[in-house]
């Protein structure tokens, strides 16, 4: 081996030891408990991304997801084609998801169990919200809401949808309420003799 191979080997085998260590630093970046998604049992979860491709932005720290993008920390899951992670002070600001659809899964529980999907999805993280937009649907056990936009406050659970004076682009809103079934009232077998 002469020395400009040797050189290049160890030229590659430090940009690769340095992507890697700033992907891992990229990704510890979206823990503070101030700015996840996840509920507060999930919020010391290691956070797992999976994408095709990933740009990261070591000035800014913003980076850029593509293909397949799945992030999950706990019982919340965020899908999409490409998500864009936006930074400011070491803290996450905003995540914008698109995809065909994006999709917002979080499963604390059967009884809360949140299936989300949407065009695009923003999350603020400073004000805890999930604004979905273009064919917008949010599914719990006991209902369906369906819009144009739907925003979720994921921190005091409530959901806002459709046309509003200051956001004329809300559209109807479709709301389908399902009954819970009480299983206690059903008439009890008898015994045949």
């Amino acid at each position: 081996m002469n020395y400009s191979t040797a050189l290049v080997d160890t030229m590659y085998k430090h940009h690769r030891i340095h992507l890697i260590l700033n992907c891992i630093a990229a990704l510890t970046w979206m823990l503070p408990s101030s700015t996840s998604l996840a509920v507060s049992s999930d919020v010391e979860t290691d956070i797992q991304v999976q994408a095709d491709y990933m740009k990261f932005d070591m000035e800014t720290g913003n980076s850029i997801y593509k293909g397949n993008v799945r992030i999950s920390q706990g019982n919340i899951e965020l899908t999409g084609d490409k998500v864009i992670i936006q930074r400011q002070q070491n803290k996450i600001q905003q995540i914008n998801i698109d995809g065909q659809p994006a999709r917002y899964t979080q499963d604390e529980d059967s009884e809360n169990k949140i299936n989300a999907s949407s065009q695009h999805m923003q999350y603020l993280a400073n004000k805890h919200r999930l604004i979905m937009t273009v064919n917008a649907h949010l599914k719990q056990p006991d209902h369906t809401i369906e819009s144009q936009r739907i925003v979720y406050d994921t921190k005091n659970k409530t959901v806002i949808a459709g046309n509003h004076a200051k956001n004329p682009q809300g559209g109807r809103v479709n709301i389908t309420l399902t009954p819970k079934q009480d299983n206690s009232t059903a008439p009890a077998e008898t015994e045949q003799p």
